[in-house]
């Protein structure tokens, strides 16, 4: 059985990475992005099984990375992570079709929750 493939989306390089390490460190695949729009380009997003892309982010956000999926009938599990204290945040997050969204400094365990749960559900082939 192959392991779940995570796109982990942000432009802080070092939360990034560290993002990345994490799913790595419980035997999923992981790969790094800094900006929504590569991993949209890459010739691997359908290899993917989860995203967690920051909301906030040069050039196109998080909530429209979720939204364009949405759009596109793709189900792709998406969990927004964000530092802005926004309460109307969480709405928009989940009327674009995100999983969730989850404030920073991140807590670890919620996190990979969230991805299990994601990684659970079904989705739409691509």
């Amino acid at each position: 059985m192959k392991s779940p493939l995570v796109a982990i989306i942000d432009d802080d390089e070092a939360l990034c990475f560290s993002l990345v390490d994490l799913m790595r460190s419980i035997g999923y695949g992981a790969e790094p992005f800094f900006e929504a729009e590569t991993l949209l380009t890459s010739p691997n997003l359908s290899l993917f099984d989860c995203v967690i892309a920051d909301v906030r982010m040069p050039g196109m956000s998080g909530l429209d990375l979720a939204r364009k999926f949405q759009e596109q009938g793709d189900r792709m599990p998406v969990i927004l992570i964000t530092a802005l204290p926004d309460r109307q945040l969480k709405d928009e997050a989940i009327s674009v079709g995100a999983r969730c969204l989850l404030r920073k400094p991140l807590e670890t365990q919620t996190l990979l929750d969230y991805v299990e749960r994601s990684l659970s559900s079904e989705r739409s082939p691509r």
